[in-house]
């Protein structure tokens, strides 16, 4: 049979319609006790709803529920009711007590009253079966004073599940809210978002992206305890090690010119090579190469330094001769604003000739870790008179209890003691000079009794302590226990700072899935306890845990160095001198792939970023960089030289420098 969309439903609605009426005319004619049974033949839609190829009614249940709030007509297993605005007929959802018309879209929802006499018909009507004879239902009259509310179901365990959501949807907050957004969402729009939700879901599982990008490769592991981790392996890298003559490619100058600038490159980096006069014999060349190339303990090493092994060792680790020139050109600059006295100071080296300037202890000491970092010492090297007046200064304004923190009481002093006290042992332990001996030992005495209980230094002795003052007292510990120093340092002091930096490891619940997923003392926090985890405070609790014994296949340190590389490479956007230093040589000292990349960037950046002309050609320019502000011109070209001499400054910890043998290299000695 066919039949017309548009005239079956204006039919079937006119038919309803008329059903609905009799009903209620009929309802009319008993008592409110009672329900009506009109056969649904009589009715005027029974052409509509005769049993055909296209229709299947079968005879059931009728009654017409009366509530204050309008009439319901249940046929079948449908609830209907008329639609407020046009009439039409509309059936009910019961899980969400709404009725929507399909003619004009209003939408009209369910009181608790009409909600509670569709539950009793339910109810009652639960045990007809389908295929019986339809019984005379009574007609249900609203009850007033009950206004619990019930949701219809014909079955009782689901209704009790359905009428408990409506409670607490009713009762929540959140239920409420979620209920009355859900109340004003068409069915339609429900299943559509539903089913793209599932949608997307399967695309995740079935669809991944087939774009080669740099990647890190991790080798996986169970628990925080030390066992056999796995390599870094960067796949990919976006730039590889380079030469002088690439790295010359690389600037802004002609092909004309680029013979020129590697020539310049190599006469500047050769400064540091010349000794007029050294005030000491040097000390056995071979003797040298066993101390670079033997099995060692964790300590520092100064050995790399000697300038008849460092060439080598500059293309072996990965430097230049633009890196070594760079280092030479901020030496000089440094050389230049000495004040007469021998000191350096932070805020008036503009006024370096002036013989009533002072310095300070910070400056002095943040000047002399490059000039000792390249070789240079009070006994040899083009730079040993400035190296010898500023050693002076510091030596000659120390207190007797060891304070090294000359002008400086606030929150640098200890900063700036923890600076000396390192020039002081690297200037013993290098030359063998036994006039620095009672100075450093004084000064690595006054740094055990400022240590508080918890293992940490902070701005005045005894205060509990930061890690990023840690970091500088334990690299002054770690150089007076150099093998030729003959320092005393109590091992109770280094085993204390190793219990703060447990207690300094981020432990927090980071929203971050990496940072959360990452084992106990991977990341670090500035004070212990505190805040959230800080690349710069990261590096530099890292090197000191590397100085303290940790292997470099502990899963922590594999950890740590994937975040430093994966989100806090080196930029120009986020420059950050003191994180650099420390970061640098720990990649150093890991090595490997990841160390190649790292130096890359991170020499490429600060030879770029030197000042290349004026009277301050040579230093780094401290406008953008973070703390540059306060540290100044002397803090941060000091610290970018010394991050350029990380090829040499100290050996790497987890691997041996294989030099030649057979070569015999010397510095060349040229009068000025």
């Amino acid at each position: 049979m066919n039949i017309n969309r548009q005239t079956f439903q204006s039919d079937f609605e006119n038919a309803l319609v008329n059903r609905i009426g009799m009903l209620e005319d009929a309802s009319d004619n008993h008592s409110s006790n009672q329900a009506v049974f009109v056969p649904i033949s009589d009715s005027p839609a029974s052409s509509f709803l005769e049993p055909s190829a296209n229709f299947d009614v079968a005879e059931t249940r009728r009654a017409l529920i009366k509530t204050e709030g309008g009439n319901f007509f249940v046929i079948g297993n449908s609830v209907l009711t008329e639609c407020p605005e046009c009439q039409a007929p509309m059936t009910i959802r019961s899980w969400l007590n709404l009725a929507d018309c399909w003619r004009c879209e209003t939408s009209t929802r369910l009181t608790r009253q009409q909600i509670e006499m569709l539950e009793e018909f339910t109810k009652e009507n639960t045990s007809t079966q389908p295929d019986a004879d339809p019984p005379i239902s009574q007609v249900i009259q609203p009850q007033p004073g009950n206004p619990t509310p019930a949701v219809v179901n014909s079955s009782e365990p689901v209704a009790d599940v359905i009428a408990e959501f409506d409670r607490l949807t009713k009762e929540s907050v959140a239920g409420g809210i979620l209920r009355r957004g859900f109340s004003g969402i068409p069915a339609w729009l429900i299943s559509f978002l539903l089913h793209l939700l599932l949608i997307l879901l399967l695309a995740l599982f079935f669809f991944t992206t087939t774009t080669e990008l740099p990647s890190i490769t991790l080798s996986t592991f169970v628990s925080p305890d030390r066992m056999q981790g796995g390599e870094i392996r960067i796949e990919n890298p976006e730039h590889s090690l380079v030469d002088d003559l690439r790295m010359a490619n690389d600037m802004d100058v002609s092909e004309e010119e680029i013979r020129d600038v590697l020539e310049k490159a190599k006469s500047e980096a050769e400064q540091l090579l010349r000794d007029d006069s050294p005030l000491a014999p040097q000390p056995d060349l071979d003797e040298v190469k066993k101390n670079v190339t033997t099995s060692r303990d964790q300590l520092m090493s100064f050995a790399a330094r000697d300038p008849r092994v460092r060439t080598e060792i500059i293309h072996k680790e990965g430097g230049t001769s633009f890196t070594e020139a760079a280092v030479a050109r901020g030496l000089r600059w440094l050389a230049s604003v000495q004040n007469k006295d021998g000191s350096w100071s932070l805020t008036e080296y503009d006024d370096h000739a002036r013989a009533s300037n002072h310095g300070d202890a910070a400056a002095t000491s943040l000047a002399l870790l490059p000039f000792l970092g390249a070789g240079q010492t009070h006994e040899r090297g083009v730079y040993r008179e400035n190296v010898a007046k500023g050693l002076k200064w510091l030596i000659d304004r120390q207190k007797e209890n060891g304070d090294l923190r000359i002008n400086f009481s606030g929150q640098a002093g200890m900063y700036a003691h923890g600076q000396a006290t390192i020039v002081l042992c690297e200037a013993l332990a290098i030359t063998g000079d036994q006039r620095f001996k009672k100075p450093a030992q004084l000064a690595i005495d006054f740094i055990e009794s400022a240590q508080h209980r918890n293992g940490g230094w902070r701005y005045r002795p005894g205060q509990e302590g930061d890690t990023s003052m840690l970091g500088w007292q334990l690299m002054a510990l770690q150089s007076a226990r150099a093998g030729n120093t003959g320092i005393n340092v109590d091992d109770s002091t280094l085993k204390l700072a190793d219990y703060f930096l447990d207690q300094a490891s981020y432990r927090g619940r980071s929203s971050n899935r990496a940072i959360r997923s990452m084992p106990t003392g991977s990341l670090y926090t500035y004070r212990a306890g505190q805040g959230n985890p800080t690349a710069s405070m990261t590096a530099e609790a890292l090197l000191c845990r590397m100085y303290l014994g940790w292997e470099r296949d502990d899963p922590r340190v594999i950890e740590a160095i994937r975040w430093l590389i994966e989100h806090n490479m080196p930029s120009n956007r986020n420059k950050n001198i003191y994180y650099w230093y420390y970061a640098t040589q720990v990649m150093h000292h890991f090595g490997g792939e990841v160390w190649e990349v790292w130096n890359r960037r991170m020499r490429e950046i600060l030879v770029a970023g030197q000042t290349k002309k004026g009277s301050r050609a040579g230093s780094w320019n401290p406008k953008g960089y973070e703390w540059g502000s306060k540290g100044g011109r002397i803090y941060v070209t000091s610290l970018s030289i010394c991050t350029l001499e990380v090829y040499y400054r100290h050996l790497p910890i987890f691997k041996q420098i294989e030099l030649d043998a057979r070569s015999t290299v010397s510095a060349p000695v040229r009068s000025k």
